[in-house]
């Protein structure tokens, strides 16, 4: 059955071919003429003009009409029907059955199989046979009826009317020959057009799954949220997807067209060059430089790009963005390696003590009773000044490795910042060369805190931060509300860390200071693990460092709640 939306794209190119096949026959016709001049046929050549003029014109008003009118059904059957008309008064002005124009039917019905449904195919056909038979009619009457009281008169017509007389038989075998040929063209035409419907409309359907799974696909690799890049086989990028250039802070635009080498560095050569010879490939991590901040670790897998019937094209690259997982596997080794040396420092400081408190005690008696001479006096100052700093460092042992207790209440984050900095103004090394810059907003950052122990963190990062800048500096200190966090920058221009000493700043012992124990970061990171917050450092030698720590808003104080309730009973378990 012919969709009315197929009726509406073929009718326009009906009407191209009505005018080619006008000018053919025209065409046709007029060179005969040339060629064969007889005088005889001086009127029929001037009928077919008007034929054909008319034709001309019936094609421009169709097309016309096509433009302004809607009902294309109609249409059709207008120019099917109107077409068979013209047909047949050309067939009659060039000598009717023996007319070299009756194939005009033919292509008639062929195109009323092409606009109509399989029926009218056949209707058209009947009527293009009606219409022949009756210019037979017309034409052989005389020789056809021939009476036997009329039959001399008949034959007197029949010599003026038609100059070559006609064998009936004959006639019978073109009629029925015509009559065969009509309606099996427009079967054989009606079957090819059905057909070629049922294939353009599995066609359509095919190509609209192809299309929706294209669109699925398209969404899919737009929606990933890993990297996905493709290259040819010269290693030139071709696609990549936003979540890819996300990660490597570059638009697509700009990294389209360039060498994969710009992009990952030198990768091996098998997995960037010769993508045919892959076997399944091993995944790398590679160090990223992002434009527009620290180094980055990624995850980058490869893979040969593979077309069907025609192999290896190019290179297909899936990539993550490791640095937070590796930031979280680096806190969790340094939590495990705090929780070893925090048993250890307790076993250990509980055995030096009181040893050490027996040695203090034996100096002080022997410092009394015995009359020591200068030497004597400054060695035993000696010994009771390693003793006290001894004991610092054991009560500070204990100190890490004893159980924090927190009382957790409303706190003003900004309040405690500025109690803070009021005493760092105070502090032995501040002076002249340094400089506090404050940015903290203009109402109260509330937390969800221990007033004192945030004091102690904020104490002990300014601290290093002045011993960190030994001929002076700036300290900025920032305050600003995140979402449902409370974020504190501590930063500073001094000498820095080294990628070695960021590794293990949060472990005991690792101070870089002279007169340092090496707790003082090591009791930060416990104690900002005890608020449920998080502390990440950014530094660079000779650049300053960076302290960011995030604390939970008072919103969070349920959470917290129902976290520290948690907690007592997985530790009984």
């Amino acid at each position: 059955m012919t969709s009315t939306g197929e009726i509406k794209d073929w009718l326009p190119w009906v009407i191209k071919i009505r005018f080619v096949i006008i000018s053919f026959v025209f065409a046709i016709e007029y060179a005969i003429r040339q060629l064969a001049p007889n005088p005889a046929n001086i009127s029929s050549i001037r009928y077919l003009g008007v034929a054909v003029i008319l034709w001309y014109l019936l094609g421009l008003y169709f097309l016309i009409y096509n433009q302004i009118s809607q009902d294309y059904v109609l249409q059709a059957y207008l120019q099917i029907f109107s077409d068979l008309v013209i047909i047949t008064a050309i067939v009659h002005v060039t000598e009717d059955l023996e007319s070299n124009y009756l194939s005009l039917y033919l292509i008639a019905i062929i195109l009323a199989s092409i606009l109509l449904p399989r029926a009218r195919a056949f209707l058209v056909a009947a009527v293009s046979f009606v219409l022949m038979g009756a210019l037979i009619e017309l034409a052989y009457l005389p020789s056809i009826y021939p009476t036997l009281a009329g039959q001399y008169r008949a034959a007197q017509f029949l010599a003026t009317t038609s100059p070559v007389p006609v064998d009936l038989r004959t006639l019978q075998v073109k009629i029925s020959a015509s009559l065969f040929g009509f309606f099996a063209v427009a079967y054989l035409s009606s079957y090819l057009a059905e057909s070629l419907r049922k294939a353009g409309a599995e066609l359509r359907d095919k190509s609209g799954q192809v299309a929706s799974l294209q669109a699925k696909n398209e969404n899919i690799i737009q929606s990933m949220r890993e990297g996905l890049l493709s290259t040819d086989l010269e290693g030139i990028i071709t696609e990549l997807n936003p979540a890819g250039a996300e990660i490597l802070g570059r638009r697509i635009e700009d990294l389209r067209g360039s060498h994969i080498d710009a992009v990952f560095g030198a990768l091996p050569a098998g997995e960037r060059s010769a993508p045919e010879a892959f076997s399944p490939p091993a995944r790398q991590e590679i160090n990223y430089q992002h434009p527009r901040e620290e180094r980055r670790t990624l995850g980058v897998s490869s893979s040969p790009l593979v077309v069907p019937e025609v192999g290896v094209v190019g290179c297909v690259y899936n990539f993550q963005d490791l640095t937070e997982e590796k930031r979280r596997e680096g806190e969790s080794r340094s939590q495990d390696r705090m929780a070893t040396l925090g048993r250890m420092a307790a076993g250990v400081a509980h055995e030096i003590r009181n040893p050490l408190a027996s040695i203090a005690g034996s100096v002080k008696l022997l410092q009394s009773i015995s009359q020591l001479d200068e030497d004597q006096t400054k060695l035993i100052a000696i010994v009771n000044r390693e003793s006290e700093r001894l004991n610092k460092l054991v009560s500070d042992f204990l100190l890490y490795s004893m159980d924090q207790r927190f009382e957790f209440r409303r706190v003003d984050v900004v309040n405690l910042l500025e109690e803070t900095l009021l005493l760092v103004e105070h502090h032995p090394l501040f002076g002249p060369p340094y400089r506090i810059e404050r940015r903290f907003p203009r109402r109260a950052a509330m937390a969800w805190a221990d007033a004192d122990k945030l004091r102690q963190v904020f104490w002990n990062i300014c601290d290093n931060s002045l011993k960190a800048m030994p001929e002076g500096g700036i300290l900025n200190a920032q305050a600003e509300e995140v979402g449902d966090k409370i974020r504190v920058v501590l930063s500073d221009n001094g000498i820095g860390f080294t990628p070695p000493q960021l590794e293990k700043l949060f472990e005991p012992f690792q101070s870089g200071f002279s007169q340092g124990t090496g707790l003082g970061l090591a009791l930060v990171y416990q104690i900002i693990q005890g608020l449920r917050g998080s502390i990440q450092v950014d530094s660079r030698p000779g650049k300053g460092a960076r302290f960011v720590i995030e604390l939970p808003r008072e919103a969070s104080r349920l959470a917290l709640a129902v976290k520290g309730a948690a907690q007592p009973a997985r530790a009984a378990r």
